[in-house]
């Protein structure tokens, strides 16, 4: 397997770029600039939660992203399993750093507790 040094994502040996992120193997696979937050964190990311589906995911990822942690919103979609591994896996995952985890699950928390509360209305009024 090969490891990505710019998102992380582990990868078949025999591709060319990263899955994740699209950066090239076999060139230099890291940013050419480091940021003052990349330099000083260099640990990777790992798996923070399990997303159910794509409205939660686009929701955590503009959470996150106005919050200013990074982050990689990874998917289970697989076009060749036209999305059956997301019907028992649910959409996919986050992925942070550790330092991030409980900010990242408070935010999911409250991202679940708000759908269940805005359910389908009672129309037979």
């Amino acid at each position: 397997m090969k490891t990505c040094t710019y998102c992380g994502r582990e990868n078949e040996d025999r591709t060319t770029t990263c899955q994740e992120c699209g950066t090239e193997f076999g060139r230099d696979s890291a940013p050419t600039t480091e940021s003052p937050m990349e330099s000083e964190n260099t640990e990777r990311f790992e798996k923070i939660a399990g997303l159910d589906n794509e409205v939660q995911a686009e929701l955590m990822d503009a959470v996150l992203t106005e919050r200013k942690i990074r982050h990689i919103m990874q998917s289970y979609h697989d076009s060749a399993l036209d999305g059956l591994f997301q019907a028992g896996k649910g959409w996919g995952v986050i992925l942070a750093h550790e330092s991030s985890r409980q900010e990242i699950l408070t935010a999911l928390e409250d991202i679940r507790q708000q759908s269940s509360s805005a359910g389908p209305e009672d129309n037979n009024t």
